[in-house]
């Protein structure tokens, strides 16, 4: 059989660390090996003497240096899915027990929820229905979820074509935004060169349309591409108003983990990833979370985001994250160890849940809050008083840590290196004539 793997060649792709003291008979697994969730969660169950490993074809994956985590080196899912379950399969009968998997992309989540039946052998995970996983996870089940569960959301509609967006742009309340169905199909290099300002600013994950000329010219642009999108109402309301809530609900949809905090600065600005945000909690917002959790049968991680809409104070669900989130890591500095909850429960052990935790502690991505701060400045929103005001207080960074600095190191190496190749690129590529 060509897929299967040797226990020998298996060890080889392994980046062997032998520091920590392990305290757990079952190891976790994190695919990918990201520098934001993967790490955090490592570092969450690392510190507890939890043996964990991650999954990513990256062979220089930043976390790779942290002393939490062991690199394994493993088949890209994007070119094979076949090739990455089957790994999985060879990997797992390696293991003297089960381990605990935690898939933190979209694509790794998708995958082993799809093929749970072939690694359950192998490894403890808990996913909601593979059915209702899909569903929430794309910008139309979405809405069809807000709907049937009776959760405020903006007003949704979903073209077939452009003569459909022909049809319905006079019943339209401008401004509106573009979106697509499912947020990974926008990240192709040709669709970000269409409406990315400059390199500062970061992915773009909406187009804003404030009339129907724009509305169709942008359709139409990005249709070009791929006609998979939405069609949706603007929330009014500054970027302050933006709040995600992050959880784990276990097998019965019983949350353990709930943490909150509100997006106040974001690349993108107005619709974009987080790069400046602060722990909160509101009562209201975990009801109307809930409410959607509870009626869904969810299980397992996940991430809502609503914008509270200013014309009627309401929160209005925007995004499902079914996985863990970028910044979640932000709830374990603040009392709520969502990763090691997770592990207990996972196997069965008794976990007492965690639903409160500190408020107003910050988490910061510097290097992306410093182009966030460029670009609100651009609009007049922040001076740079305000921005160095704003980083005052306890505060969690991004991928830094004092006593695990070495994935921070590595990161800043490639931030620098990355800089350099476009000055260079800026300074030595020819020039065309005038």
């Amino acid at each position: 059989m060509g897929n299967v793997i040797s226990e020998n060649s298996m060890k080889k792709n392994i980046k062997s660390k032998n520091k920590l003291k392990i305290k757990y008979n079952n190891s976790a697994v994190i695919s990918p090996l990201d520098e934001h969730m993967g790490l955090d969660i490592a570092r969450s169950l690392g510190r507890r003497g939890i043996k964990v490993f991650g999954f990513d074809p990256d062979p220089k994956a930043v976390a790779r240096v942290s002393n939490y985590c062991e690199l394994v080196v493993c088949p890209d899912l994007r070119y094979s899915e076949k090739e990455f379950i089957q790994f999985l399969i060879e990997w797992g009968k390696t293991q003297s027990n089960k381990s605990v998997l935690y898939p933190v992309s979209d694509e790794t989540v998708f995958l082993c929820s799809r093929e749970r039946e072939k690694i359950k052998p192998y490894f403890e995970f808990v996913v909601p229905d593979h059915g209702m996983l899909e569903k929430l996870s794309s910008k139309q089940g979405l809405d069809s979820a807000a709907i049937e569960f009776n959760i405020p959301a903006p007003i949704t509609v979903i073209p077939s074509d452009v003569h459909e967006v022909e049809m319905i742009v006079t019943s339209l309340t401008f401004p509106v935004i573009l979106k697509p169905t499912v947020s990974s199909y926008w990240h192709t290099s040709e669709i970000q060169s269409l409406f990315r300002e400059n390199a500062l600013s970061g992915r773009v994950k909406v187009v804003v349309c404030n009339n129907g000329k724009e509305l169709l010219q942008n359709y139409n642009r990005i249709a070009g591409f791929d006609m998979r999108m939405i069609i949706q109402e603007m929330i009014p309301g500054p970027d302050e108003n933006l709040a995600y809530i992050s959880f784990y609900l276990n097998r019965h949809s019983i949350p353990l983990a709930i943490f909150a905090g509100k997006k106040i600065r974001t690349l993108p600005i107005g619709f974009g990833s987080a790069s400046y945000v602060r722990s909160f909690q509101d009562s209201e917002l975990e009801q109307v979370a809930l409410q959607l959790l509870s009626r869904s049968k969810y299980q397992g991680f996940g991430g809502l985001e609503f914008k509270k809409d200013i014309r009627d104070g309401k929160y209005k669900l925007v995004e499902f994250n079914t996985r863990f989130g970028m910044w979640d890591g932000l709830a374990v500095r603040c009392g709520v160890d969502t990763p090691y909850i997770s592990y207990q429960d996972i196997l069965g052990k008794a976990i007492e849940p965690q639903l409160t935790y500190k408020s107003n502690i910050i988490w910061v991505d510097w290097q992306k809050d410093v182009r966030a701060f460029w670009m609100y400045h651009k609009q007049k929103n922040h001076t740079f008083f305000q921005w160095i005001k704003s980083l005052q207080g306890e505060k969690m960074w991004a991928i830094y840590s004092f006593e695990d600095w070495r994935p921070g190191v590595e990161f800043t190496f490639r931030l620098f290196l990355l800089f350099l190749t476009k000055i260079t690129k800026i300074l030595f590529s020819p020039r065309k004539n005038r």
